[in-house]
């Protein structure tokens, strides 16, 4: 470190010093103040590789990779034809009454479905919240922030975890893909749940009608 000639002399300021580190200059003379040079302040933001074989996918991810699944067992409990029997049946009797109840079930479904979905969110949240803790413990850096869990779609924190974990350690990403796989496969159910309600709607309508 030297100081400059006069004719050289530059404004006061951090100018980097010989040991890799910013040095204050206050227009005449070196001062003792020193901040992290630009090469220190990159490697502080350098993840480091986690040891082989580490496991990184523990129950509280898995929870935010299949916890949607809870949100789909109202499905398997509507009973669309008896839905349509009912209001065909009170047509044809004139007791209005029976429409009612129906409605009164059906509402119940659809206030059961909607309170079951938050509680699937609020499992997201609070299984992304552990999940971090957890690679945190293990020595990751920055990881994925939990709080990403609050979009009401976990693929969104499944993907940014996947993304920085696979910086530090190889990891096949089973809670992503697994996710993915699921979704898939409840979007053919419900399309097939969908057609048999279809179904069953249009048989039961045709019972009434010519019988």
């Amino acid at each position: 470190m030297s100081n400059p000639t006069a004719s050289e002399t530059p404004a006061p300021g951090w100018y980097p010093d010989a040991s890799g580190v910013q040095r204050w200059w206050d227009g005449t003379a070196w001062t003792e103040h020193t901040a992290p040079g630009a090469a220190s302040a990159s490697q502080q933001q350098e993840r480091t590789p986690l040891p082989e074989g580490t496991r990184v996918d523990g129950g509280w991810v898995w929870l935010v990779s299949l916890g949607f699944l809870l949100s789909c067992l109202p499905l398997l409990f509507f009973d669309m034809s008896g839905y349509i029997r009912a209001i065909m049946m009170a047509e044809l009797s004139g007791d209005s009454s029976m429409i009612g109840d129906v409605l009164v079930g059906y509402m119940a479904f659809g206030i059961v479905s909607w309170l079951l979905g938050l509680v699937v969110w609020a499992l997201a949240v609070v299984g992304a919240y552990f999940d971090m803790k957890n690679l945190v413990r293990l020595g990751v850096v920055r990881p994925f922030h939990w709080a990403y869990a609050f979009i009401p779609y976990p693929l969104v924190y499944l993907i940014g975890r996947h993304v920085v974990l696979r910086k530090v350690v190889r990891t096949a990403g089973w809670p992503l893909w697994v996710h993915i796989a699921a979704n898939v496969v409840v979007m053919i159910f419900a399309f097939v749940w969908a057609l048999v309600m279809v179904q069953a709607t249009f048989a039961e309508i045709a019972y009434f009608r010519f019988n």
